[in-house]
């Protein structure tokens, strides 16, 4: 039985002293106490030492961003983890179903493939599972012919999956011959750990390089779409400036300029020989501050353009080949632009070559590509013809308007003159007998003012020559433009039996071109005078309107216009009934009207007669270019 112990016959328990707790620990250790703590500090050494292999291997797979190089990069640091003699990476191929050598350590750098269930390695990315042998020529999936082959001889292996996180096996990695031996269980789950690390690494830097791949090829491609919309774009502008052109030089300005900021040249030149092989050169560089310079005389045969045109084929001149050119690099022409390169394809119209197309000197033709430049040329070229083509085909037409608007003129001028050579006629064979000096002097004014009519017609017909439409008009005193009026028709009349009757209701005064209105009034009364016969009455109204128009009403009393002219009346060549008409009269009545600014209509009823109203504005008239 335990009995408590008294505490007044204890001794008295010592207490612990500092002193006591300093000798406890200068006090030698326990047997074996030593070694285990030089194991420990081993054992310390050695995860330290991995550990840093571990942030090494992981530098390493954060720097590469390229699969091959990042292995590469690791194969040593895993070798010296794990004191193997070597490692090798391998990189499943699921289109072969192969393991590829992505990475070997060793002087040999002998890239092998595995098919997948052959050797260890295929068998451990058959399996998905590690395989670890002290001895590898014991295992029957062993292949030594590599041994064989080199003079390796394998001892010890550890070969393990490269799974990505999903599970998925990307690869394998295998070390061999274990420098102390053979590969432990805590090798083993270093070499997963690491072969983890790699799997996802392998993975990321596959998805980098095929993201890479796309931007690459996004990047192209977003290129090729950019330059195809700006050729859409400079077709569309060949087009649009061959519909406001008025002449080639025109066109050529703004197309040349965007050409050659579209093909990325020096200069972009066209060539247009005439019948004759001779023709201008038209060069003009990219951008708004580059002026068109024109060669005017070119031969076909000439530099790289003439030659173009002569044998009708395309010529691409590359930099430094110009020993292998049968072409002299030159524009021709007296040209100083030299030519380093350039592309040249023919202008074809139909079966026939028109001219020829050059893009000189590429910018940045180390990136380019010859055969894209000479479709682009091709596409130019094609469509410069047709542009070409149409304006010539355009002056041409103007051309012949021109000379049939001339001959329209002068059949005008010639109907006109009519009336003032017969009024000097008369006047001639009356001075003839005329003794009294005034009715003389009468009778010279009025030649004189006929043969001013003349000038004033003549005038009229240069400046229509010349392109030129003007109406000069001014202040007209209407009772002497009446005057001037009724001393040229009211003689015809007279001889007609025709009464010629006017009615002025103005304030006096209006504002046109005298001559020219006088041609309009004298060709309506004419008109008139012809269709009524040998009698009937012409009345002419002048008014002034309340918005400070003035208006000329015209009105016959004849049979009306005829039914089948009606909608063409004021057309040129428009004419009915009339052996002497020329179709003319009336044309020229409402060209006069309307560059005056003002307008003519008419209202006609068979059997009963016509009146023609013109209205011309109150204000100076205005010019036609």
């Amino acid at each position: 039985m335990t009995t408590k112990r008294d505490s007044q016959t204890d001794p008295p328990r010592a207490e612990a002293t500092d002193d006591d707790a300093v000798e406890r620990a200068l006090a030698p250790p326990p047997p074996g106490a030593a070694a285990r703590i030089a194991e420990l500090e081993a054992v310390l050494a050695g995860q330290q030492r991995r550990l840093a292999g571990m942030l090494t291997i992981a530098s390493n797979l954060a720097r590469s961003r390229e699969p091959r190089r990042a292995m590469k990069a690791i194969v040593a640091e895993i070798s010296a983890l794990l004191e193997a003699d070597r490692t090798t990476i391998y990189e499943y191929d699921p289109e072969q179903n192969m393991l590829r050598g992505l990475a070997v350590q060793g002087e040999t750098d002998v890239m092998v493939g595995v098919p997948v269930g052959h050797g260890i390695a295929g068998l451990v990315a058959a399996r998905g599972r590690a395989i670890n042998l002290k001895d590898a020529y014991l295992h029957p999936a062993f292949d030594a012919k590599f041994d064989r082959l080199t003079g390796y001889r394998t001892r010890s292996m550890l070969c393990v999956p490269m799974r990505t996180p999903n599970r998925e096996i990307v690869g394998v990695v295998q070390v061999l011959n274990k420098r102390s031996g053979y590969f432990s269980v805590d090798d083993q789950h270093l070499l997963e750990a690491l072969a983890a690390q790699a799997a996802i690494t392998l993975e990321a830097l596959h998805l980098q390089v095929r993201l890479d791949t796309s931007n690459a090829e996004l990047h192209s491609l977003t290129e090729e779409l950019r330059q195809r919309v700006s050729e859409l774009e400079l077709l569309n502008a060949i087009e649009q400036a061959t519909v406001d052109a008025a002449d080639v030089p025109a066109l050529l300005a703004p197309v040349l300029r965007h050409a050659a900021e579209v093909a990325r040249v020096e200069a972009a030149a066209l060539f247009l020989p005439g019948e004759s092989g001779v023709g201008p050169v038209y060069v003009r560089g990219p951008g708004e501050a580059s002026q068109m310079d024109i060669l005017p005389r070119v031969e076909v045969g000439e530099g790289i353009l003439g030659q173009t045109a002569a044998d009708g084929e395309p010529h691409v001149l590359l930099a430094g080949h110009e020993k292998d050119d049968a072409i002299e690099r030159t524009l021709g022409g007296g040209s100083t632009l030299t030519v380093v390169d350039a592309v040249t394809t023919p202008l074809v119209d139909g079966e026939r070559t028109v001219g020829a197309l050059a893009l000189v000197n590429r910018r940045g033709r180390d990136r380019r590509d010859p055969a894209e430049d000479e479709r682009l040329a091709y596409l130019m070229a094609g469509q410069l013809a047709r542009a070409v083509g149409r304006i010539t085909e355009r002056q041409s037409a103007q051309m012949r308007d021109r000379l049939m608007a001339i001959g329209q003129m002068l059949g005008g001028v010639l109907h006109d003159l009519r009336g003032p050579m017969a009024i000097i006629s008369g006047y001639s064979q009356l001075m003839a007998d005329q003794d009294d000096a005034v009715e003389r002097g009468e009778m010279s004014a009025a030649i004189r003012r006929q043969v001013a009519l003349f000038n004033d017609m003549t005038r009229e017909l240069l400046s229509f020559v010349r392109g030129e439409r003007t109406v000069f008009a001014r202040r007209v005193y209407l009772h002497k433009f009446v005057q001037q009026a009724r001393e040229l028709l009211e003689p015809e009349f007279k001889e007609r039996g025709i009464e010629f009757v006017v009615e002025d209701h103005t304030d006096g005064t209006a504002f046109f071109d005298e001559p020219k209105m006088l041609r309009v009034v004298a060709n309506i009364a004419r008109n008139a005078r012809q269709a009524m016969g040998d009698h009937g009455r012409f009345t002419w109204v002048l008014r002034t309107a309340e918005d400070g128009h003035t208006e000329f009403e015209m009105t016959d009393d004849g049979p009306g216009v005829p039914e089948a002219i009606r909608d063409k009346l004021f057309e040129a060549f428009t004419t009915a009934g009339k052996d002497d008409g020329t179709g003319l009269g009336l044309a020229i009545v409402r060209r006069i009207v309307e560059d005056h600014g003002g307008t003519v209509s008419f209202s006609t009823e068979t059997g009963k007669g016509t009146t023609f109203t013109l209205r011309l504005p109150p204000v100076a008239g205005r010019t036609v270019a």
